[in-house]
């Protein structure tokens, strides 16, 4: 009758009927018959089935999760072969054959430094005769450079620099400017990776100032009996002047990040960010001097009268300063099957104030490998009396066996924030609304790597001007700040070279 039950089981996976096969009570002989025959014959989907309805069950042992491993495995699934494979050798540690699928595994999830646990022995089994690895648990140098292109290098609102009714306007806006990058990654240990990167970025940037004033302005001289009289404009028409400064800030930045492997599929990842600005700053002052009009001249006498009128002029004086920022980050991810979570903090000061930063995150696979795959995240910014909230969403793909794309949006402002565990921190002072951008990645060989990166940023330059206002009351004139936000854009194209030892 058993053997009845048996075959009638092997007959409806073989035939594709799951549904009869998962209402039938299993136990260890009928897992064990069904799925190594199965496994004999590599209907891996008939493996799986099975295994997953004797997990249901409570029945697990050592070759069940190996041929679901390797079933997983063979399909391309390497997430969810990583756990069943790891499980396996919960059961026995000393195959080597298991070692070597669970290391390749790893390795096709991106886990290399779970692969580096495991090491790699040759067998003729080995799935190196199948399959031959595309990463390698090593060191990598990185370079990258790019240009950005923006909209903001000159304003379109110079005509209105100061507003209606104000008596003084500035605008101090971003350029072009450069990037480049140089990073090494490192294995100190089995457990231990090292990131080093040294990150340069030089701004072309123009600080433009529009102000006013009342100036005497002669319109004409009169000859009167025994002298002339100096005629002036009633009331003192107001003049508009325009000046701008161009300047350059530059950036040097270094980032020390190490991972550290912690089993049970957590990593351990802390990283400090050192900044350090240098650019010029354009102070503005403005004082009252009093300047001698001439009102009439005697002939009898020779003698030209003049009387005091009071001229506010304003001068400039341009300083180079020097600052340096930082970032403290942690990280703290689980690989949980197809699924990586993740925990972040950062403490920064930037631009003389002090940040904080907390951030969940999910990374997921969908098909069980690296072919499609995304991160969506959502940060929680504070500074002083500023509270945000930061989201980002990642989603990247393999388009062909040499190119991989990813698309990219993250939405907020940006602003004195970090991302990517404070190896990226945005730290100019104009306001970001979002970005967004895409990467293609090209394999060339086993060692060479080209990327191409294309990023839009969507942000604010702010406007400063100051308008005067009179006190009801005591009829005090008040010059009161006042500012305003203009939108603009920048388009920025990266290329990169990594070399993978």
């Amino acid at each position: 009758m058993k053997s009845n039950l048996i075959s009638l089981i092997i007959l409806s996976v073989l035939m594709g009927t799951t549904s009869l096969a998962a209402a039938i009570k299993l136990d260890f002989k009928t897992v064990d018959i069904i799925t190594y025959r199965c496994y004999q014959e590599k209907k891996w989907d008939s493996v799986i089935m099975i295994g997953k309805q004797a997990l249901r069950q409570d029945i697990d042992y050592y070759y069940l999760r190996v041929r679901m491993g390797i079933s997983y495995y063979e399909k391309t699934q390497y997430f969810p072969a990583t756990v069943h494979l790891k499980k396996a050798r919960q059961f026995n540690s000393e195959d080597p054959i298991i070692a070597n699928y669970l290391y390749y595994a790893y390795l096709y999830s991106g886990r290399v430094e779970e692969a580096g646990l495991i090491g790699l022995t040759t067998t003729p089994s080995s799935p190196t005769t199948t399959h031959s690895p595309s990463l390698k648990a090593g060191a990598e140098i990185h370079i990258e450079g790019g240009y950005t292109l923006s909209s903001d290098k000159s304003p379109t609102n110079l005509s209105t620099l100061m507003e209606n009714d104000s008596i003084y306007g500035e605008q101090d806006l971003y350029g072009n400017s450069f990037y480049s990058n140089l990073g090494l990654k490192l294995r100190v240990s089995k457990r231990i990776g090292l990131i080093l990167a040294y990150n340069y970025l030089r701004f072309d940037k123009t600080k433009y100032i529009q102000y006013a004033r009342s100036e005497h302005q002669l319109i004409s001289i009169t000859d009167i009996s025994g002298g002339k009289l100096y005629n002036y404009a009633n009331p003192d028409p107001w003049v508009v002047y325009d000046t701008s400064f161009k300047y350059k800030t530059t950036q040097h930045e270094i980032h020390i990040g190490a991972s550290l492997v912690a089993g049970a599929g957590f990593t351990i990842s802390p990283a400090f960010h050192l900044v350090h600005v240098a650019s010029t700053v354009i102070n503005t002052s403005y004082r009252f001097d009093s300047v001698d009009y001439p009102w009439y001249y005697t002939s009898f006498d020779s003698t030209l009268y003049t009387y005091p009128y009071s001229r506010l002029n304003y001068s400039f004086q341009q300083n180079d300063t020097s600052f340096n920022n930082y970032v403290a980050a942690l990280q703290v991810t689980k690989s949980i099957g197809i699924f990586k979570a993740g925990i972040s903090v950062s403490w920064s000061n930037l631009n003389g104030k002090t940040q904080k930063q907390v951030g969940l995150s999910l990374t997921y696979f969908p098909l069980g490998n690296l072919n499609l795959y995304g991160t969506t995240s959502a940060t929680g910014f504070f500074q002083r009396k500023d509270k945000r909230l930061l989201i980002s969403q990642v989603v990247g793909a393999k388009f062909t066996p040499w190119m991989w794309g990813e698309a990219n949006f993250y939405y907020g402002d940006f602003t004195n924030a970090n991302i990517f565990n404070g190896s990226i921190v945005y730290n100019n002072s104009d306001i970001i609304d979002y970005r967004g951008g895409a990467t293609l990645t090209f394999l060339v060989g086993k060692h060479l790597q080209l990327s191409l990166i294309y990023q839009y940023f969507r942000k604010e330059s702010q406007q400063i001007y100051y308008i005067k206002t009179q006190d009801p009351d005591t009829k005090t004139i008040k010059e009161i700040q006042q500012t305003k936000n203009n939108p603009y854009n920048t388009n920025t194209i990266i290329g990169g070279i990594t070399w993978k030892f």
